[in-house]
This record gives structure tokens, C-alpha cells and sequence, in this order.
């Protein structure tokens, strides 16, 4: 028999929360009527979508007009990034673009396009835990001029936080910044610096909501030009009929998963520990990029292991019921190694066999025991394979 599989891969997408996806389906099932219609089903479809804004601006304390809803981070970054600079150069002031090389492909694909569009770009270096580096980046935010700074919470890979502290200092009113917000929420204390930037992005299904919503919060002032042309729905940044049971399942699940946030990060912390902890007794070579406990996403571990084929360790794990990854989802489908831990200094050698392990809920210690189990049976067999 095949062993049970064990979900491991909680950063590239989270189950959907009952309550969350019962909303989706009670409100799909209510309410026929399109939320820009003016009769009564119409009226009562554009209510949820509107109470589903107001409930999330809340939990998040950011103003209601300012949430564009969206099908997820990847259309909300790509939003936010070529709208602001796009619109930036439509009224004279084309703007230097600024990130670090640990963003996710949905934030570095659109400045790379920007780029091509004449738009100088810097990627500021990043550490071996894939965390910017502050001199940079305070360097990078000195220089004059108009700028637009992307920046994540917390990074998918390696669970490193990044410096938006610094960041939010550097402001100032011709520097636009924003910030990647997917990795964060319900699994870490919201961060008081997203109030100040000019947007930033979630997806719900990174906690629990159904998969295809997310939003953009565009904050008051900010100009963005449209991606898309059509109906004037959300402020005419996203032109198309709106979803109320996405709104509203939506803000379920956020509110679920802020609620559940403290438990979250002690249950899987207590994983990963106990993860490592038998890799450890086990005698498992292994070498980590992730930051130390405390100091990054708490159900994160990116793990190294010398002169492991990468391709087939992969394999190995899902073979035996671990479902993990090597890197982001989103750029995945190739044999390639992750260009976050190239960048971080580690080879391509290294990359190809480091392995991202990120727990959900239910977690705790005898999940982290059994996983770390199986995985030391896997090294084991690697080695004994290697042995002449």
C-alpha cells in the first residue's frame, strides 16, 4: 500500500477552510443576480460583494475603497507593478524600478517587461537565507529620483522576512513601494509597515480561501493605469463582473486564519523542529538556508543535501508520501533550479538538491517525527546508492 501523503507544500497553496468553502457555496448558490445589475438580485449580489470589502477592510484596518479584488497575487502584482509605472511614464516621470533577486516570478516577470519597456532596473543581492541586504537596499533607496521599490513580506523558499522596516523608512513621495504580501498573512502577526506602502497583494488560497481570489490594495492617491479595458468594475482597475461568493468566502477565510494565526505558528513550528530534529539524531547531512526560529515564517525549512541528485530526490519524497517542492509553484513545470537559491550563492549542484518543506494546520510534533522519518529512509537509501 501506498504510504498516507503527507502535505508538505503548504507555502505553494493551503487546503480550503470548511466554513471558508461553505460560504462559497451557499452565496453561489443564492444569488443569481450580476453585482452591477440594478434590479433586486442584482442589488442583493452587490451587497455581499460590498460587505465582504467592508469585513476584510476591517480585519486588515485598511479602508474599504482601497481593496480591489482580483483572482489572485499573480494578476494583483502584475496590477500594481506595470499600472504605477505605466502610469508613471503616461504622465511624464517614467520611474527606476528596485527589487530584490528573492522575488516571486509573478513580481519579477512584470519589471522585467517594464525593462524592456525602458525602465531601468536594479536587483538588489540577497544573503544565502534569501534575505535582501539592508546596505543595498538603504543605497539603492538614497539615489534621487522616482523610483518604485517591490518588495515581499516573507519569502516562499527560504521563510526569510524582509527588511520593511527599512524600506517603509526610505520613504518618501516619489517612491512608490510595494509589497508582496502572499507568505504572510495567517501565519505571521500583521505587519505594521503595509499600512504604509502604496500597495501590496494577497491570495487567498495561500490560507484556506478557494483557489482564483485574491486582492490589491491600492492606497488612497495612487495612481494606476488599467491592464485590461471594459466595465468600470472595481474603480475600473479590473474591468469584469465580480464574484460575491469568492468576496465572500474570501474574507471568511482571512478571518479564520488571523483568528488562528498564534496557533498556527506554534503548531508548525513545533513540525519543523521535530523535523530536524530526527534528520538530526539520524545522522542526516543537510545544510539550511531558512533563518533561525523566530526570525522567519514559522512552518518554513529549506533544506540542502550534499550530493543528493535534486531530480530524483524529488521523486523519492512523493514516492513515499512527502509532498514538497524544490522551489515556488509558479515556476516550477522545468527541471531547473531555483533562481532564488542561485542568486543566495549556492550552486547549481546545491539548489537542485534543497528541498522547501512548509507545514499547515493540523500540525505539531508527531507530524514534523513522521516526516522527518521518512525522509532520513530516503537520504539513507540515497547514500547507500552512492556507496561504491
Amino acid at each position: 500500500m501506498s504510504p498516507e501523503v503527507l502535505h508538505l507544500d503548504y507555502n505553494a497553496g493551503a487546503p480550503p477552510d470548511e466554513e471558508a468553502l461553505e460560504v462559497f457555496l451557499r452565496t453561489a448558490r443564492a444569488l443569481p443576480g450580476n453585482p452591477s445589475s440594478l434590479h433586486r438580485l442584482g442589488r442583493r449580489a452587490r451587497a455581499v460583494l460590498e460587505d465582504a470589502r467592508e469585513e476584510i477592510g476591517a480585519l486588515l484596518g485598511t479602508l474599504p475603497r482601497e481593496l480591489v479584488f482580483t483572482s489572485g497575487a499573480t494578476e494583483a502584482n502584475n496590477l500594481a507593478l506595470l499600472g504605477v509605472a505605466r502610469a508613471a511614464r503616461s504622465l511624464g516621470t517614467p520611474l527606476r524600478l528596485i527589487a530584490s533577486e528573492a522575488e516571486h516570478p509573478s513580481v519579477l516577470a512584470p519589471l522585467r517587461r517594464l525593462q524592456q519597456e525602458g525602465h531601468p532596473l536594479e536587483l538588489l543581492p540577497i544573503g544565502r537565507d534569501a534575505r535582501v541586504r539592508e546596505e543595498a537596499l538603504a543605497a539603492a533607496l538614497a539615489r534621487p529620483g522616482p523610483a518604485l521599490l517591490a518588495l515581499q513580506w516573507a519569502g516562499n523558499e527560504t521563510g526569510c522576512l524582509q527588511p520593511l522596516g527599512t524600506a517603509v523608512a526610505g520613504l518618501r513621495e516619489d517612491l512608490h513601494l510595494h509589497v508582496d504580501a502572499v507568505q504572510g498573512f495567517g501565519k505571521l502577526p500583521l505587519a505594521p509597515e503595509l499600512e504604509a506602502a502604496s500597495t501590496w497583494s494577497l491570495s487567498g488560497h495561500k490560507f484556506g480561501a478557494p483557489r482564483g481570489c485574491g486582492l490589491l490594495r491600492v492606497q488612497e492617491g495612487v495612481f494606476l493605469e488599467s491592464l485590461q479595458a471594459g466595465g468600470g468594475q472595481e474603480r475600473g482597475l479590473r474591468p469584469g463582473t465580480e464574484c460575491p461568493a469568492h468576496a465572500a468566502a474570501l474574507a471568511t477565510a482571512l478571518r479564520r486564519a488571523l483568528e488562528r494565526q498564534e496557533d498556527f505558528a506554534r503548531e508548525t513550528a513545533s513540525a519543523a523542529r521535530a523535523l530536524l530534529q530526527v534528520l538530526d539524531r539520524e545522522g542526516v547531512e543537510y545544510r539550511s538556508q531558512h533563518p533561525p526560529p523566530g526570525e522567519g515564517l514559522p512552518n518554513t525549512l529549506s533544506l540542502s543535501f550534499p550530493g543528493t541528485d535534486g531530480r530524483a530526490l524529488l521523486l523519492a519524497c512523493d514516492a513515499e508520501g512527502l509532498a514538497v517542492s524544490s522551489g515556488s509553484a509558479c515556476a516550477s513545470g522545468a527541471a531547473q533550479p531555483s533562481a532564488v537559491l542561485l542568486a543566495a550563492g549556492l550552486s547549481e549542484a546545491e539548489a537542485r538538491a534543497t528541498l522547501r518543506i512548509s507545514f499547515g494546520r493540523p500540525s505539531g510534533a508527531t507530524l514534523g517525527e513522521e516526516a522527518g522519518r521518512r525522509l532520513a529512509t530516503i537520504l539513507r537509501r540515497s547514500y547507500e546508492a552512492r556507496k561504491p
